[in-house]
């Protein structure tokens, strides 16, 4: 605030608030006159600048070639982990547990699951909220049954059934 005595201080917020308009309308009228500049050399120059373009790209090739560490058992072990820890109300563990895996296995996870992510890139935040949705959904038909009781259940109905043949 100005030292000024007859500025109240409703009148210092409006100044201020005006002089801040003017100074973002300032820093866009330069951004757009930088990217005409950039738009013009590039034109002239695309050599010097067709490099830092492609350098971006392989970058991004790099980062999205990175192998997956997880296999089809590890991931539905991490995923009934995971279903466990949500049960007992820990979502936090669960979004860091997630968060700490790489993208490759979030998608090879969200594969292994069946889950579906539309028409959303596979960013890791939307990865994540895709996996966490299936966890849920775990959690909520399971409330009233036992998931390991079925599992075992499948699984000695299917052991009998491979004898008899």
């Amino acid at each position: 605030m100005t030292d000024d005595l007859f500025n109240t201080p409703a009148d210092e917020v409006s100044r201020l608030a005006k002089e801040l308009t003017e100074t973002k309308e300032a820093v866009r009228e330069l951004s757009g006159k930088l990217a005409r500049i950039e738009t013009r050399l590039s034109r002239v120059f695309p050599q010097a600048f067709a490099k830092a373009a492609h350098e971006h790209k392989k970058d991004k090739q790099s980062k999205a070639s990175e192998p997956t560490t997880l296999t089809a058992n590890s991931a539905m072990v991490l995923y009934e982990q995971l279903v466990a820890d949500a049960r007992n109300n820990r979502f936090d563990e669960v979004r860091q547990r997630l968060s700490s895996l790489s993208v490759p296995d979030l998608s090879f996870l969200r594969q292994e699951l069946g889950a579906s992510l539309g028409k959303r890139k596979p960013s890791p935040t939307a990865l994540i909220e895709v996996i966490i949705g299936r966890i849920r959904e775990s959690v909520l038909l399971s409330k009233h049954t036992n998931r390991q009781e079925l599992l075992d259940e499948s699984s000695s109905t299917s052991t009998e059934e491979r004898k008899k043949t």
